[in-house]
């Protein structure tokens, strides 16, 4: 005879393998979603080429200057001028009298200018035509003709060649807090400060962005204000005249720049951004057994074994401390001119890990081998219909190949989901770019291994001009080292501490692969006008999907409330604006109003 309680054992034991069957089906439906991109369908729906935009004559027109035509130079305010929505002009000489009158904005990029073009200048001035100078003319040409040098607001040279033991730019000119770059500063292990530049005094009315450091300043008796200036506004008859005094800001830095100099412009200034941040870990996951005995010597163990044991747990952390920007492009391998077959044995491993993150994954093309676009293709093609038939990926890291080879290429089927083109960049090229197909090419901006001074310059412009950095970070180093420098010890180190260069910039989000896909194309889709009065300013948008992002800057003014978006402080200038709808409205309120008395005096306006 069976008591009850053996029974009630006989019960929890039958429970207990129910319980077990259906967490086994569970955990199969989990790692059988795992296998497919679930980010896939996850898009934006607003299309660049099909956007509607605002008539010309509602929007700030601008005209860009330059002597040679279509170059890097140009091609950069062409990108600046389409980030901003404003629409432009290209000149090879000057802007015919009878058209001056269309631009608000003249851009002078490479354009070689002289004191004879003295009167021309000055007549543009006169017509209000803010005017942004990106090179100055040459020192002798400046300090040889007061009346040209005015025009600049320069009082007079002091001397053609300047040596800067840094530089300084200060804070409200861009997103960021004021910026010191000079030896023994926290930007790197690089004595990279020292600049050459034309020093110059101004005349009375500037305002300075920018200085030179002089270490030997007190030696020089040189005031703080008398500082050698590298970017300044001042007043020439009716217009401001903006100007940049140093190739230090030649290339990416110069979109902040411009958007630095036209946030001084007037008492609100409002911008869109894309708002993302992210981080882009390379050629990781990574599966093949590559390299076995260099890995071997340095971490006594196998190359799969430091993938997943040594560099998972520590990749997780690090970007956990930068943000929740989780993505991943998978590599099959690094040397494909080797006989060594990739290896599948910790994919689940890492399908799991990366979903249960969440993060996303994109595939790599990242190589050590001289190999050729269609092999690696070939290669990728075999490993991902054997093991990832499914997996759908729409994100893919170029390496050293170019954007455009992979369009041209994509008759593989592993390639015909691909939306998404991550790539570094090289002069002359634009950040955002769209490619055949509509397939959207984004360059890094940012390598998490290093940041020297020029490279937290360059961070530091894109965050202002787009509110975006793209970090790579190139995992394929560790398994293919260098140098000592390449250990994981020593990498792991130098990208854990670049976390606090993004201080100036929490309040910016850190998105995920995808998430900045759909931003940046929500955003370059987007169209938008803006008009100021008494109460604020009103917004009006175009192509509007889900939200827009902004930057308004404010001078004597705060946001008092919003209608339809939502509104935070990035600085004691600067609000980010989430906008909701299509139409918001941002009411201000000004600041450093003289208050009315306690005892209900005033002094009369005509004493007389």
């Amino acid at each position: 005879m069976i008591s009850k309680g053996n029974y009630f054992v006989i019960f929890i034991l039958l429970f207990m393998v129910f319980v077990m069957f259906m967490f086994a089906g569970v955990s199969s439906n989990v790692l059988s979603a795992t296998s497919e991109n679930t980010r896939a369908e996850d898009k934006a729906e607003v299309s660049y080429e099909d956007r509607e935009v605002f008539p010309a004559q509602q929007k700030r027109s601008v005209a860009i200057l330059t002597s040679y035509g279509e170059n890097a130079v140009s091609r950069l305010l062409e990108e600046w001028c389409v980030y901003n929505k404003y629409p432009y002009q290209l000149y090879t000489s000057w802007v015919p009298e009878e058209e001056i009158g269309a631009y608000d904005l003249l851009l002078f990029g490479d354009y070689e200018l002289t004191a004879k073009n003295s009167d021309i200048l000055y007549s543009y001035a006169k017509l209000g035509k803010t005017m942004i100078f990106t090179k100055l003319p040459v020192y002798d040409e400046i300090a040889g003709d007061s009346r040209f040098a005015a025009f600049f607001g320069i009082k007079e040279g002091v001397e053609g060649e300047m040596k800067a033991d840094g530089i300084k730019i200060f804070s409200d000119f861009m997103l960021n807090k004021e910026r010191v770059y000079k030896e023994g500063d926290y930007f790197g292990e690089e004595d990279d400060t020292q600049i050459e530049v034309p020093y110059y005094s101004l005349t009375s009315g500037y305002e300075v962005y920018a200085v030179g450091v002089l270490e030997n300043q007190k030696e020089l008796g040189i005031e703080d204000k008398d500082l050698p200036p590298l970017l300044w506004k001042t007043t020439t008859e009716k217009s401001f005249i903006f100007s940049v005094n140093s190739d230090i800001f030649d290339g990416m830095p110069l979109l902040g720049i411009l958007t630095g100099f036209m946030a001084q412009e007037g008492d609100v200034f409002l911008y869109p951004i894309v708002n993302a941040q992210t981080i882009s870990v390379l050629n990781y996951p990574y599966f093949s057994g590559e390299n076995d005995e260099t890995m071997q010597k340095l971490y006594s163990r196998s190359s799969e074994a430091v993938a997943r044991d040594l560099l998972w747990s520590n990749i997780v952390q690090i970007l956990k401390n930068y943000g929740s920007s989780y993505s991943f492009f998978a590599s099959s391998k690094l040397d494909y001119g080797s006989d060594e077959v990739e290896r599948a044995d910790y994919l689940n491993f890492y399908l799991r890990e990366i979903s249960k993150l969440p993060g996303d994954m994109g595939l790599s093309f990242g190589h050590v081998s001289d190999t050729g676009l269609n092999e690696i293709q070939k290669d990728n093609q075999q490993f991902l219909e054997k093991n990832l038939p499914e997996y759908g990926f729409t994100a893919l890291y170029a390496a050293d190949f170019k954007p455009e080879e992979m369009t041209e290429n994509s008759k593989y089927e592993n390639l015909k989901d691909i939306r998404l083109i991550m790539s570094g960049y090289e002069e002359g090229d634009s950040l955002i770019d769209f490619l055949d197909g509509g397939i959207l090419s984004v360059k890094f901006n940012l390598d998490g291994y290093q940041h020297e001074t020029m490279d937290d310059l360059r961070m530091i412009c894109v965050e202002n001009a787009l509110g975006m950095c793209n970090m790579e970070v190139d995992i394929g180093r560790v398994f293919y080292p260098e140098s000592d420098e390449d250990e994981w010890n020593n990498l792991s180190l130098k990208w854990s501490r670049g976390d606090t260069y993004f201080k100036d910039f929490s309040k910016l989000d850190t998105v995920s692969l995808y998430e900045m896909e759909k931003r940046i194309r929500r955003f370059m889709a987007l169209d938008y006008v803006y008009e100021r009065d008494e109460e604020g300013i009103m917004v009006r948008m175009k192509n509007f999907e889900e939200e827009a992002y902004f930057v308004l800057c404010t001078y004597n003014n705060s946001v008092q409330s919003a209608e339809n978006a939502d509104v935070e402080q990035l600085s004691d200038t600067a609000y980010l604006i989430r906008a909701l709808a299509p139409e918001i409205r941002i009411r201000l309120s000004e600041e450093n109003v003289l208050e009315k008395p306690e005892n209900n005096r005033t002094v009369p306006s005509n004493p007389q």
